[in-house]
C-alpha cells in the first residue's frame, strides 16, 4: 500500500506546507492501516478529528 500512497499523496501541493504535510501524514497512515476504521487507524481523538476534518465532505439536500 506504500506504493499507493506515494502515487496518491506523496507529490500533493495545496499552496500551504502545513497542508501538505497532513495531506501525507493522513495518506500514509491510511495506507498502513489499510481496510480499518479511521478510529482504529487514527488512536489519538485530536489527529482522529483532524483527519475527518481534512477529509471532503459533501452535504446533501434531501429535500424535493
Amino acid at each position: 500500500m506504500l506504493d499507493w500512497w506515494e502515487k496518491n499523496f506523496a507529490t500533493c501541493e495545496f499552496g500551504d506546507r502545513r497542508l501538505n504535510e497532513r495531506a501525507m501524514s493522513i495518506g500514509y497512515a491510511l495506507s498502513l492501516g489499510f481496510g480499518k476504521a479511521l478510529s482504529e487507524i487514527f488512536s489519538n481523538k485530536t489527529v482522529l478529528k483532524r483527519a475527518y476534518e481534512f477529509l471532503p465532505t459533501r452535504k446533501w439536500n434531501l429535500t424535493s
